[in-house]
């Protein structure tokens, strides 16, 4: 016992507290420190302003600077288009700039220098054209009072991050255009090598995680060989490019560069040199709803399912899942019986009535019920089930599965132009804040949520088990209160957080083969509306 705490006094002696300036490759930083003690460093750049010359080129590195960079403030998101204030999740608007590769870092307050604390390196969803770093909904502060370093990263977004095209194509050394916006995370990955340990971060304990798009780019990160060695696991919140246990739909470059082609046109732009000095609210406002990654040979060299069946991810730890009622297209928007009946002949054709008589409905409230569940099944659930099961096949690492299905206690006479209170499910994106700590960013503009006791109860164990899993490769801990297994295709068990945290079989996973039997989902992309 004496010479454990004569240990321990000689390390806090050799390792004196975090204190400003934190020395970068770039120069040195100041932050500040947040009511919760929690340190906080926002707003340091990790790559050059991809304005101008740089439009539509991989990240450069940033500037050397002399003297003391205040990162004492957000910096801007990246530009996008502005999101509807009614929507459940308006949480504010931001600042937006071309300018925009920055990142944010939160340290406990009992981080120090060669601390080793694993690292949670943060991806934002928003259907790559949305969201950033600096939403409170993504803030790290929480986790890392938990005892994490974690690190938000903004990524280019829209045309402006996922553009290819013929000429850019030609001009890069690398004959590949598009997926600028994923080249910019695997840039941010890299400042976190470089620089994590000097903040108290273990650099060979980084955690990827990521929700919704950002939980597509782990997948694409996966396989990635720019993101090689860069992350040791990955924690992947409803999202990835996955239709089957084999099979994703990725556009090519050919196809890409097609649309990149068409999309100049649309502007009425004479060539490249025209496209990089057009204003980029023009830019933003006219790419449309969607932008998507591509197999640009670059930071995508082929299909993600082909990756997986050569081998070629990074076998790292995988934590995974879906929230019980997140649905994409018109399927999880029918709000009557004869909505779901006409949505599904739409849908499956010849193949209606059957997968009408594997998810009935006789009214109205059963048909809502039914249209998200089978919605789910052929989107969210399908694609984090079809990860799951290709790491299992082909890695040697666990996956470790979770299901979500607590609902969110809206407060009472609150409206919202994206869903109705009384009949809405628990929806995408439902399980961030828990997952984040971040319950009270969605009381920000307006009082939308009373959270109870119990809310914050079961985030503080689900974040005690990503901070376990961030820190081993395992989620089990105290708190968890059970003994989450490793999924394997045959149990397919996994851990549910709701109103009780338990262990379950993955739901409905029967007549998700059923529906595979007849040939559901269709190799087509399910990844639309994803927030």
């Amino acid at each position: 016992m004496i010479r454990a705490i004569v240990a321990l006094l000689l390390a806090t002696i050799a390792s004196p507290a975090l204190a400003d300036p934190v020395a970068t490759d770039r120069g040195s930083v100041e932050g500040v420190t947040l009511d919760t003690g929690v340190r906080a460093w926002l707003g340091i750049p990790f790559a050059a302003p991809p304005v101008g010359d740089l439009r539509w080129k991989p990240p450069r590195p940033a500037a050397r600077w002399s003297g003391v960079y205040p990162a004492t403030r957000f910096a801007p998101s990246c530009m996008q288009p502005l999101r509807d204030h009614g929507i459940a999740y308006y949480v504010g608007d931001d600042p937006i700039a071309e300018d925009c590769l920055y990142l944010n870092v939160w340290a406990p307050k009992t981080a120090r220098p060669g601390a080793k604390l694993p690292v949670i390196v943060f991806i934002h969803g928003g259907s790559f054209v949305a969201g950033s770093a600096r939403k409170p909904l993504y803030t790290g502060e929480t986790l890392a009072a938990d005892g994490a370093i974690v690190v938000g990263i903004n990524y280019r977004l829209g045309a402006l991050g996922f553009m290819a095209h013929p000429a850019l194509t030609a001009e890069s050394p690398d004959h590949a255009s598009g997926n600028y916006g994923l080249l910019d995370q695997i840039a941010a990955l890299r400042w976190v090598q470089a620089n994590i340990a000097a903040f108290g971060g273990d650099p060979g304990r980084v955690t990827i995680m990521g929700q919704s798009a950002g939980a597509i780019s782990l997948a694409l990160l996966q396989v990635s060989p720019g993101a090689r060695g860069l992350f040791h696991r990955i924690v992947a919140l409803s999202g990835s490019p996955y239709l089957s246990a084999s099979t994703d739909r990725s556009a090519t470059l050919a196809e890409g560069e097609a649309a990149g082609a068409a999309f100049q046109q649309k502007l009425g732009a004479s060539d490249l040199a025209a496209l990089r000095r057009m204003p980029a609210d023009r830019i933003v406002a006219a790419q449309g709803p969607l932008a998507m990654p591509i197999i640009d040979g670059l930071a995508v060299p082929m299909a993600p399912a082909a990756a997986y069946a050569a081998h070629r991810q990074a076998d790292v730890p995988l934590l995974m899942g879906t929230v019980r009622d997140e649905a994409l297209g018109p399927l999880g928007a029918a709000a009557t019986l004869a909505d779901y009946r006409a949505a599904v002949a739409r849908s499956f054709g010849d193949r209606a009535e059957a997968v009408l008589a594997l998810y009935p409905a006789s009214d109205d409230p059963a048909a809502r019920i039914a249209a998200r569940a089978l919605a789910h099944d052929i989107g969210f659930s399908t694609m984090m089930r079809s990860w799951a099961r290709m790491q299992a096949a082909s890695g040697r690492a666990p996956v470790f599965a979770y299901w979500f299905d607590r609902r969110h206690p809206y407060a009472p006479g609150v409206a919202y132009s994206d869903l109705d209170p009384a009949t809405t499910g628990i929806n995408h994106t439902d399980d961030v804040p828990f997952w984040l700590g971040t319950f009270d960013s969605l009381n920000g503009p307006r009082r939308t949520r009373d959270w109870g006791d119990e809310d914050r109860a079961l985030g503080a164990r689900m974040r005690a088990a990503v901070i376990a899993f961030a820190a081993t490769g395992d989620p089990n801990n105290a708190a968890l209160g059970l003994r989450w297994p490793r999924y394997t295709p045959a149990a397919e068990q996994m851990v549910g957080f709701g109103d009780t945290v338990r262990l379950l079989a993955w739901p409905d996973r029967d007549r998700m083969d059923r529906l595979a039997a007849l040939g559901i989902p269709e190799p087509r992309s399910a990844r639309k509306d994803m927030k």
